[in-house]
Formats: structure tokens, sequence, C-alpha cells
């Protein structure tokens, strides 16, 4: 049971180089200001039926009393744990990369500290695994919401992918292009061989399961004899809350744009994103932050197209009228 610092350092960390213990699976949770909710996630680690397990936490930098929780509900851990604190980074990649660098697990599944794993959802995963050596993963094509009570506000939420059929990696690597995501990373099993060959995150890039999704799909398609299992069957809860940082749709849509630029650059901009674009316009106009549309504007051309596009819109116009309606005679139009 160990307990460090981890001192902001540059450049990208390593992957762990120590070996790996076999049939046991790091959990390894990331958590930023999640007092409120990381007692309960770690529960949901405590409570699997999987019972070689070993916890890795990475605290970046709180400043709520996030530590003092995570130390509280570790002190009662059936399974030994590392907790790392540190200076914030803001960066997910670095995190996860620091935290990985600790694990020392065979299996892999990551989790942040505001959601809930499901109490199969270790051994459901691993089972496949051990039976198939072959196999790099199994995720799932479905998942739990639930709110901040963990009361399920929807117990089948279906990922874009649920319902289709992937025979290869391949497959997937172009409906993730296309869709812009497959499954989420959380409430899946990985085996650290695959982190490990595609060295984990890319630390100078905003996204993470966007990236390491692409990253171990493209390296599966030059091993046609690696495998994966899709699950239509939930692995862990996902938390809606006013802190999400997918709400953030600024934020998302600059991953997309990296994302494409190093894994995609020979195609264009996918569908998708014209529609996450417009949004973001949408927000800005409603409201009236000039602000970030030019800060977006100035980060990318595209961004400044996509907008050109988005002022021939029937809403745009029908917000223009309303402003000018607004401005005009001083009231709200109504439509």
């Amino acid at each position: 049971m160990l307990h460090w610092n981890a001192r902001r350092r540059k450049g990208k960390v390593m992957m762990s180089q120590q070996k790996l213990i076999p049939q046991l699976c790091s959990v390894v949770c990331t958590t930023y200001n999640q007092a409120e909710f990381c007692e309960r996630s770690l529960q949901s680690i405590f409570d699997q039926d999987y019972r070689n397990i070993e916890i890795v936490v990475i605290d970046d930098g709180s400043t709520d009393d996030n530590v003092a929780a995570l130390e509280r509900a570790l002190a009662r851990s059936p399974f030994p744990y590392r907790l790392i604190t540190q200076e914030n980074t803001a960066n997910i990649a670095v995190n996860i990369n620091r935290a990985l660098a600790a694990a020392t697990g065979e299996y892999l599944c990551l989790l942040s500290l505001d959601d809930l794993l499901l109490p199969d959802c270790l051994s459901t995963r691993i089972r496949l695994l051990e039976a198939n050596p072959d196999k790099m993963f199994v995720a799932n094509t479905c998942n739990i919401e639930i709110d901040k009570t963990d009361s399920v506000t929807n117990d089948r939420y279906l990922a874009p992918m649920h319902g289709l059929e992937f025979r290869t990696a391949a497959d997937l690597l172009e409906h993730e292009y296309t869709h812009i995501g497959t499954f989420y990373v959380q409430g899946g099993v990985f085996r650290r061989a695959i982190f490990d060959a595609v060295g984990g995150y890319d630390e100078d890039m905003t996204g993470d399961d966007l990236i390491i999704r692409t990253k171990i799909f493209r390296y599966m398609v030059d091993r046609p004899s690696l495998g994966f299992s899709l699950l239509d069957k939930p692995g862990f809860a996902y938390r809606k809350h006013g802190n999400n940082i997918h709400r953030d749709t600024f934020r998302q849509l600059k991953t997309v744009l990296e994302w494409r630029n190093r894994y995609f650059p020979e195609r264009p901009l996918p569908e998708a994103f014209r529609g996450w674009s417009f949004l973001f316009f949408s927000q800005c106009l409603a409201s009236r932050d000039k602000t970030k549309l030019e800060h977006a504007f100035s980060y990318s051309k595209e961004l400044k197209e996509l907008f050109q596009d988005y002022r021939s819109t029937w809403k745009y116009r029908r917000r223009a009228v309303k402003n000018y309606i607004r401005r005009i005679f001083g009231v709200t139009a109504k439509y």
C-alpha cells in the first residue's frame, strides 16, 4: 500500500518496465475535485466479484477534500493500492500514463472516480480474455447512466456502434473515423501489452479515449491475428453532472481536429464534426460569447469556414430575426 507524490515533469512518462503479474487486473483511476463521488466509485471496485485486483489512483492536484476522501476510502480497501498525488497538470493523458507506469497487472481497466463499475464488470471480461489469448480487449456497446445520487437515469445508453457487426479492427477504425467514437474505454478490460505496444496516451493532445482507441485499432489493423470482443452488456455506470469534461464542446472540437490531423491527415473532417461545430456556434450565439467564437476561428480555419455554412442555415436566420426584433422593439420574439 503506497502513497507518493509525482512532481510535474516535461516529456512523456514511460510505460512501466517492471514484470507484469499474470491475471492481476490493475484498475487505474483518474480523479480531480471529485470528493463528492470518489468514495462511492472506489467502493464499486471493492465490490467486484473478481478478486485479483490492484488499484492505482492519481489525483491531479485537487483543491477540494478529494485526497482526504481517497485516503479514507482506500484505508478500507481489500486490495493493494497506490495513491499518487501531484500538482495540477490539467492533462488527462499525462495523468493516465503516470498511473499506468505504476501498474503491474496483466489486465487494465480504467475508471474516472465519479463513475461506478458494475459488480461483474471485471470477471465477465477477464474470463473472455483468459479463454482467448489472441483477444486484446473486451469492451461494451452500452452502459448505464446515473445522476449525482446514483439514481439510474438511463439503464441502457447505446454507443454509436451498438447493433452493428464488427469483424475486424479495420471495421472499428472506420467507424471511429466516421462517427468520431465507438465505445467507452471505461468499463472495458484491456491487455496491458496493447497499451505498451502503442506507447500509451498522446500527452500533447487534449483527447483521451478517442486517441487511445485509434492507436489500438491502427496497431491491430497491421496485425490481423489480434482480436477483440464487444459485449451487449453494460460494464459501468456513467455519472452525468455539471462538471463532466465532455460538456465542453470546444474542447471536443479541438480534440477532433488534432486527432484528424495526426491520424487521418489525408481525409476530410467527418460529417459528424459539422453537427458538433453547429452546436458550438449555436451555444456561443445563445450566450452572446463573441470571444469564444473568435478564439475558435483563430484556432482553426476550418471552423471559420464551417461558421459561414452555419450562417446560411434556417436556425441561424431565425435567431438573427429574433435578435433584430429584440433590438428594435425591446421585446422577445415568440415563435
